[in-house]
């Protein structure tokens, strides 16, 4: 359960969504020391959805252009 509060903290983080109150009292009860190795996962896994779908985006558009 403490890995899905680390994702959470962290996605809020990265998106800029989160309220000073929860902020302190997720911070009070996590593992600092899990929380880099997570953001760092996390920033991979969108870092390689948009390489993805840039990757999707481009390979279909360099077919069409035989046409």
């Amino acid at each position: 359960m403490e890995i899905l509060r680390l994702v959470r903290i962290v996605l809020s983080a990265f998106f800029g969504v989160r309220k000073r109150a929860s902020h302190e009292a997720d911070f009070a009860n996590i593992n600092i020391v899990a929380l880099p190795f997570v953001a760092v996962f996390l920033a991979l896994c969108i870092g390689g959805c948009i390489f993805g779908v840039v990757h999707l985006i481009a390979h279909s558009t360099s077919t069409m252009q035989g046409l």
